[in-house]
């Protein structure tokens, strides 16, 4: 899904989690986006080493593409491996462990060309400050709601979401055109 948003994105490594991060020139009417990933939900062994021991993070800026690329290899992976390499430039190896048809496993490897992101920049790349909610809307599924925008993007350039206008009704979020007023 990131890579359908920009072309690259910022992956923030840090002890306890991963952070992909758009900012996407927003002033020009760019996608941001602050990603955050627990990695005990995603690794059983998770190992990193930061700058130093106050600064145990690392960030890398990578083509979203090559990453979706690469993990679209490991969806039935045996085992998946991430490390940061240098093969005469830096970049993310994944190694994804498959199982092929005679049930011996056999090793797909990616390297991904990424640039690693110099300290004095992360201070343009720190979680945003979001102000508390005064409402919460609750979407359907993900793959819903596409199926609903895809059929609904030929009718209108325009979708908007709101309470019933009727008196007494409960108050839940509908979806309907827009016209554009014709002159």
């Amino acid at each position: 899904m990131i890579a359908k948003l920009a072309k690259t994105c910022t992956l923030r490594i840090s002890p306890d989690k991963l952070n992909f991060i758009l900012s996407d020139k927003v002033a020009n009417g760019g996608v941001s986006m602050w990603c955050e990933l627990e990695q005990e939900n995603f690794f059983s062994e998770f190992q990193m080493e930061g700058v130093s021991a106050e600064n145990n993070e690392i960030y890398l800026e990578l083509t979203s593409e090559n990453l979706s690329r690469a993990l679209k290899t490991a969806q039935n992976a045996r085992a998946l491996k991430i490390k940061l390499t240098n093969k005469h430039f830096p970049c993310l190896t994944v190694s994804i462990e498959l199982l092929s048809v005679s049930n011996s496993s056999r090793v797909v490897t990616h390297d991904i060309p990424i640039r690693v992101i110099p300290r004095k920049l992360w201070k343009d790349l720190q979680e945003p400050t979001v102000p508390d909610a005064d409402v919460s809307i609750y979407l359907p599924v993900l793959k819903t709601m596409k199926s609903i925008v895809e059929k609904m993007k030929n009718i209108s350039n325009h979708l908007g979401a709101g309470p019933p206008a009727e008196a007494g009704s409960r108050t839940r979020p509908v979806v309907e055109s827009l016209q554009s007023q014709m002159p």
